[in-house]
């Protein structure tokens, strides 16, 4: 599918450009301020959008998104927490595990998709069903694992062999001393290394951050579901300081329903500017896990969205907009959500669904897929999880 994108507005790093886009075989191949249709494009006119670079959530649990939130906050360590929600033989765990994976994992690609996001780090295990160009995002897969320290019976077998891999692990996730003793445990078995990715790090003192920035360690910060569980979150005004900071929304268990909600959610902590924000999910989390660059410009992979102007500043307007408001989002050139103001008669999106008011298509059967999950869950369930009501059809 080529692709002639008219009269957007997006930035280079350095100045807010204006201009066209042309799209052909999963690239950019062309920037120009006023390219001329080619035969057999689909032509889009986008005045008064910015484009932006497809957005990197740095934290999901993919197949963890139809539950609404659990447990009863304040917790003192994420132990606590797990020991409270941990009850499979009850609702609403009973009716959700029944739910197929592949229908789970779908359904937490569909949260980021909505929301411009085009790349997703998932923290749990790899499934053949998240390599498929069906599945609604791009999922990292050359990464390590480990859930934490007190949840992994051999944590040293889960670090990999090669260095350049990330080696990802909820650490010091909590307000107590338990929590506060995690990143000198990690420093202590030897994990804590330059691709350490520890994803939480609220209990951290001055030594824990030096041994992280000594270590080239990297953090994965997320507010929502940190302010839910424990009424804090981690330093990030000392941490961005020294060491590489993303975004991610953890799942709904306890975060945010999608990567725009949760960037509102960083902004209101004043942690860190609208610009930093934005850097953490986009360029720093490609250079925590090696990703492809998010550059607009030519020979880069079209993983793009595109967004009404809400505020002036480029980097501010991120933090103004819903999931109602993506007017398209680009994965490797190919529409995957598309507003119904801007379809085509040659628009190869052709399934509905309502977000927040707004109509938009995509290629991802929806309404059957949600079909399929309420018959094994129930509507009332469902209901209470906020994402579930968002995408409407």
């Amino acid at each position: 599918m080529d692709l002639l994108l008219k009269n957007l507005s997006w930035h280079d790093g350095f100045h807010l450009l204006q201009g066209d886009i042309r799209i052909q075989r999963h690239l950019i191949t062309e920037i120009g301020s006023t390219l001329q249709p080619k035969k057999n494009e689909q032509i889009f006119d986008f005045k008064n959008h910015f484009l932006y670079p497809g957005l990197i959530n740095s934290h999901d649990h993919l197949e963890m998104n139809l539950y609404p939130k659990l447990g009863t906050p304040t917790f003192n360590n994420y132990v606590e927490w797990a020991n409270d929600i941990y009850k499979p033989a009850q609702s609403p765990l009973l009716e959700i595990q029944k739910v197929d994976i592949r229908d789970r994992l779908m359904w937490g690609g569909l949260k980021n998709l909505v929301s411009g996001v085009t790349t997703v780090i998932h923290h749990n295990p790899w499934h053949s069903l998240l390599g498929k160009s069906k599945f609604p995002v791009k999922v990292l897969k050359n990464f390590a694992w480990a859930h934490s320290l007190q949840f992994e019976k051999d944590i040293l077998k889960c670090y990999p062999r090669k260095i350049n891999t990330p080696f990802i692990i909820h650490g010091a996730e909590g307000k107590d001393e338990f929590a506060f003793s995690e990143i000198a445990e990690l420093d202590r078995l030897g994990l804590l290394k330059s691709n350490t990715v520890i994803v939480h790090a609220i209990a951290v003192r001055e030594g824990d951050i030096e041994l992280l920035a000594n270590s080239d360690s990297s953090v994965v910060w997320c507010p929502a579901s940190n302010l839910f569980m424990f009424e804090m979150t981690a330093p990030i005004q000392e941490l961005k300081n020294k060491i590489k900071v993303a975004l991610g929304t953890d799942s709904t268990l306890t975060g945010s329903s999608t990567l725009l909600d949760e960037i509102k959610v960083a902004a209101k902590t004043n942690l860190a500017d609208a610009r930093g924000i934005y850097n953490m999910v986009s360029s720093i989390p490609v250079e925590i896990f090696g990703l492809p660059e998010v550059n607009i410009a030519p020979n880069q992979i079209a993983d793009l969205f595109i967004a009404p102007i809400k505020a002036n500043d480029y980097f501010e307007n991120l933090q103004t907009l819903d999931p109602a408001d993506m007017a398209m989002v680009l994965i490797q050139g190919e529409i995957r959500l598309l507003d119904v103001e801007f379809e085509n008669k040659n628009s190869m999106t052709k399934n509905s669904v309502t977000i927040q008011g707004r109509h938009k298509k995509t290629d991802i059967d929806i309404a059957a897929l949600k079909s399929r999950i309420e018959k094994k869950v129930g509507s009332k369930i469902l209901n209470q999880n906020p994402l579930w009501v968002l995408l409407e059809v």
